[in-house]
């Protein structure tokens, strides 16, 4: 695999593969032994980046026992780590965003995090909270920040405050291609970030005769197609995948390309179809 990283406005680089990691109702049965093992797994497949959140559950602490254990027993070593946590609703409304801030890096265990985000533009104390968070990365606390499950409207009214983020991490696939969200990033130069890249697989994507036809023609799965799509975009697409079968193929992105006829063919497919519902904290409208 090739290591491809997209370059943040501040510098930083990140790699433009993300591996999500669970819930803790997805995780439920598994243990911390087990979830060692598919980071493990990830990074032996090539994936370098891990997307993570105070709000879900323990995988945080899961994560750092995880890169703990990786980087004194194996080759790996903390900076082949790309962290990406968030600070959680609960934690916004507090306002104690640098509590926040410090309790991710005990429970992960290191001295700073790649990327910190903001989980949501929770109303009325987003832009202050990004105020506080501006003022920790200075510190070198994180080395870039950000802000999740935003609309276009957020990150204008976060501009007319003096903020723009390093990167803004939003669900984007084949169906939902929110073209001026997506327009604004570009001309103000923020990394965007796709969760659901792959929509869970549902049968809308599987089934659908555009993917199919492509998956076809370039010898490739449909997932290795549509993470592909991604990252021409210069997108980093988040993705989940515990099933080794799943995660060597998620990593096979990197010897081919779409051609610009293909490329075009994938984006029309968007029908504003969006996976997660409208929540209070960013209403569609």
């Amino acid at each position: 695999m090739s290591d491809s990283r997209i370059e943040l406005s501040n510098g930083v680089k990140m790699p433009n593969l993300i591996q999500g990691i669970p819930l803790l109702r997805d995780y439920a049965n598994r243990s911390s032994k087990s979830f060692l093992d598919i980071i493990k797994l990830s990074l032996d497949c090539g994936i370098r980046a891990f997307d993570t959140s105070h709000d879900y559950g323990k995988s945080e602490a899961f994560l750092g026992k995880s890169i703990k254990w990786l980087t004194q027993k194996t080759q790996y070593k903390r900076e082949d780590i790309f962290i990406v946590t968030k600070i959680g609703n609960g934690q916004q409304l507090s306002g104690r965003v640098e509590d926040a801030v410090n309790a991710s890096l005990k429970t992960l265990g290191v001295d700073e995090i790649d990327l910190m985000l903001l989980h949501w533009p929770v109303p009325d104390v987003y832009v202050e909270n990004y105020r506080i968070l501006e003022r920790i990365y200075k510190t070198g606390k994180v080395r870039a920040i950000g802000i999740a499950n935003v609309l276009e409207r957020h990150l204008k009214t976060m501009k007319q405050n003096g903020f723009v983020p390093h990167v803004a991490q939003f669900e984007y696939h084949p169906f939902r291609t929110v073209p001026s969200l997506m327009d604004y990033c570009k001309n103000e130069n923020i990394t965007v970030q796709a969760y659901t890249s792959l929509l869970q697989m549902i049968p809308k994507i599987t089934e659908n005769e555009t993917l199919i036809r492509l998956s076809e023609k370039y010898k490739k799965t449909i997932p290795q197609i549509v993470l592909r799509w991604h990252i021409q975009q210069g997108i980093a697409p988040v993705f989940r995948t515990y099933n080794p079968k799943h995660l060597k193929e998620s990593v096979g992105v990197f010897d081919f390309s779409l051609s610009d006829e293909d490329m075009n063919c994938i984006s029309s497919l968007n029908e504003n179809f969006k996976f997660h519902p409208e929540s209070m904290n960013c209403p569609g409208f």
